[in-house]
């Protein structure tokens, strides 16, 4: 009897299909926004960036506010600009040009924000595996965060799904800081970003114009440029979003080079090379 038993049991248990784990699957959406070191409504930008990637929409937020988040596959040479005055879009003066609430903005960068999910049975991951990696046609672009890098916080909230591990099940949670290592079942991230530099301290605002206009040349001289961005989990999947600036001359500069401003370009200083990235 003992041994039937055995045998039934066995049998059994090779009846029961095997349930693999699947990976998680990362979206990486690129979007435009403010400059992360300086512009007053970025830490506003980021709750809008995250609201939206947490109820699966393109975009959150009033779009007649620096806040706005909206996803988006291109942009003009205004997108990729930061300062260390008043811009926003590739135009000085922004509270003139955009409304009141542009007036502090200190230009815009890319940002490639993500979703890493679930598509089947359920795989436990934390943001401590996650690594970045940006390639752009301008090398300058260029940079990466290895992994370990990420952290959990405002810009990067997990959600575990709990005991029962099932989503909305009454027990779910959210991870918005200590360690990195806690596991999670879905992140949402506002993504790391760059951008050019132009900088004029003590300009005029004829001379910060004319800075905006000679980085946008140098960008439009490139014909185009694209931007990659690929998330990584250590051990996992991959996930990817192209950006692509496309070659429209600025409104500024279109002013400037019909005024002859650009002449006054000595008396600023234009960085080509990549702002300080951000993970």
């Amino acid at each position: 009897m003992t041994i039937r038993w055995s045998v039934l049991v066995v049998l059994i248990l090779l009846s029961v299909p095997m349930v693999a784990s699947a990976d998680p699957v990362i979206t990486v959406s690129p979007s435009i926004a403010p400059n992360a070191f300086g512009s007053p409504s970025y830490a506003g930008w980021q709750a809008n960036a995250i609201s939206a990637l947490q109820a699966g929409l393109p975009a959150f937020g009033s779009p007649t506010s620096p806040t706005y988040y909206s996803q988006t596959t291109t942009t003009t040479a205004g997108g990729i600009m930061v300062t260390n005055f008043p811009a926003w879009m590739g135009q000085a003066d922004p509270g003139t040009v955009f409304g009141p609430g542009f007036a502090n903005e200190l230009g815009n960068r890319a940002h490639f924000s993500f979703h890493i999910g679930q598509t089947g049975p359920l795989t436990a991951f934390s943001i401590s595996q996650l690594s970045f990696n940006l390639v752009s046609t301008d090398p300058g672009l260029n940079f990466g965060f290895a992994t370990g890098s990420f952290n959990y916080g405002a810009g990067y909230v997990g959600l575990n799904y709990g005991g029962d591990g099932v989503k909305g099940g009454g027990d779910d949670f959210l991870v918005t800081g200590g360690p990195n290592t806690q596991l999670v079942h879905e992140l949402f991230g506002r993504g790391s970003g760059n951008a050019y530099e132009a900088l004029c301290s003590g300009c005029t605002l004829a001379q910060q114009q004319a800075a905006l206009a000679d980085l946008a040349a140098y960008i439009n001289g490139q014909g185009s440029i694209t931007m990659v961005g690929t998330y990584n989990l250590l051990g996992g999947p991959n996930g990817s979003g192209t950006l692509v600036v496309t070659n429209v001359p600025e409104p500024t500069s279109m002013i400037l080079l019909g005024s002859g401003i650009l002449g006054l370009s000595g008396a600023i200083r234009r960085r080509r090379k990549g702002q300080k990235p951000d993970a």
